[in-house]
C-alpha cells in the first residue's frame, strides 16, 4: 500500500517531506518483505537439511524404536569417569584409572584395580549424548551416528593426554545400512590413508603417517559366499597392514530388500551370523579386541569411518564405543 501512494504522490507532486518518508516507508516495506521470504526459505530447507540429517532409508518394514529401546544391554551402568572433558563432542578420560566393565576379555583382564584407562567413549543411547562433530545423526531406527560424505573416510579423535601405553583394548556397536562390501574396494583405495574398508578403522599417528591398531569391517549379507561378502564368507582379504586384526561380519540376511538399516543385527558381536560366516563369529573374545605393542605408544588415535561409494549405496551406523589403554 505504501508503494502504491508513493507512486500516486509522485503523480501529484507532494512536496518533498511528504515525497521522502513515503520513499522511506516503501524501503522499509520491501526490507520486511525480503526478511520473511528469507526465514521462510530457511525454514524449508532446514527442514530438509533435517530430514538429510536424520537419513534413513525408505524401507516400510523399518520400525522407530524409543531412546529406552536403544539402550546399550552391555552398557556400564556406573559412571567410569571420575573426570572428564568434551573433545570434539566425545567424552573421555583425561588420565585417571578405570576400570573396563564386564565382559571383558579374560586373558587380558587386569589383575588389580586401576590398571586401564579409559580414553574414548559414546553412547547414543543417552539422549544428551550428541555425535563427533564429523559424523551425521540418524534418529530412526536406533540413535546413532553415521558418515557425513561418500566414498571417503570421516574420522575423530581420540586423546589420550599425552599418556604412554603400549596394550589398546575396546569394543564398537554398529550397524549396517545398505551394502557395504567389507575390503573389496575399488583400485587405488587400500592404503591405510583412504577407505579401505567398509567399516571402521582404528589408528594412530598423524595423516600420511597412520599406523594401524584394529579394523572393523561390514559385509554386503551374511549367509551367501561372494567378493563383498567378509573374508571368511569368499570376500576380499585384507590389506596387509592389517593382518588379522579384524573383524569381519553382515547384519543383512539375504532374504531382506538389499537397501535399509539393517538395525535388527549388531554387527561384530558375535551374534546371529549366518552359516557363511560363522568363522567369522567365532572370535572367543567378541565384542572386544585388545592389541600390544612391542614399544609404548604416546600419539592420540583416529577413528574413521569409512566407505569408498556414496552415502545410499553404503554407511556405518556408529551406536556405541569405549577404549581403553594401559
Amino acid at each position: 500500500h505504501f508503494c502504491a501512494h508513493f507512486s500516486s504522490a509522485s503523480r501529484h507532486s507532494l512536496n518533498m517531506k511528504a515525497f521522502f518518508f513515503l520513499l522511506a516507508s516503501c524501503l522499509l516495506c520491501t526490507v520486511l518483505s525480503a526478511s520473511y521470504r528469507a526465514k521462510d526459505k530457511a525454514n524449508q530447507y532446514g527442514g530438509l537439511r533435517q530430514h538429510q540429517s536424520s537419513r534413513i532409508m525408505a524401507d516400510d518394514d523399518l520400525s522407530t524404536d524409543g531412546m529406552q529401546e536403544n539402550a546399550d544391554p552391555e552398557a556400564p551402568t556406573d559412571n567410569l569417569l571420575t573426570a572428564g572433558m568434551v573433545f570434539d563432542r566425545i567424552t573421555i578420560s583425561v588420565g585417571e584409572p578405570s576400570q573396563p566393565n564386564a565382559p571383558f576379555p579374560a586373558d587380558v583382564a587386569p589383575s588389580t584395580p586401576n590398571t586401564w584407562k579409559l580414553v574414548g567413549k559414546l553412547d547414543m543411547s543417552d539422549p544428551l549424548q550428541q555425535c563427533p562433530a564429523s559424523l551425521t545423526k540418524i534418529s530412526s531406527p536406533r540413535a546413532t551416528c553415521g558418515k557425513t560424505t561418500g566414498a571417503s573416510c570421516d574420522s575423530f579423535t581420540v586423546p589420550t593426554s599425552g599418556v604412554s601405553y603400549k596394550t589398546i583394548c575396546g569394543r564398537f556397536r554398529a550397524y549396517q545400512v545398505a551394502l557395504p562390501d567389507a575390503f573389496a574396494q575399488a583400485a587405488g583405495q587400500n592404503t591405510i590413508e583412504g577407505p579401505y574398508v567398509d567399516g571402521i578403522s582404528i589408528t594412530y599417528g598423524a595423516p600420511g603417517k597412520r599406523q594401524h591398531i584394529f579394523t572393523y569391517a561390514a559385509g554386503v549379507v551374511e549367509n551367501t559366499y561372494h567378493i563383498f561378502t567378509c573374508p571368511c564368507c569368499g570376500g576380499k582379504s585384507p590389506p596387509a597392514f592389517v593382518g588379522s586384526d579384524y573383524y569381519c561380519e553382515s547384519g543383512r540376511p539375504g532374504s531382506v530388500p538389499a537397501l535399509g538399516f539393517f538395525h535388527e543385527d549388531v554387527l561384530w558381536d558375535g551374534q546371529q551370523c549366518g552359516d557363511q560366516e560363522a568363522t567369522c563369529c567365532s572370535q572367543p573374545n567378541l565384542p572386544w579386541f585388545c592389541k600390544t605393542f612391542s614399544t609404548s605408544i604416546s600419539g592420540d588415535m583416529e577413528v574413521r569411518l569409512c566407505t569408498d561409494e556414496i552415502l545410499q549405496n553404503e554407511d556405518i551406523a556408529l551406536e556405541y564405543f569405549e577404549l581403553y589403554i594401559k
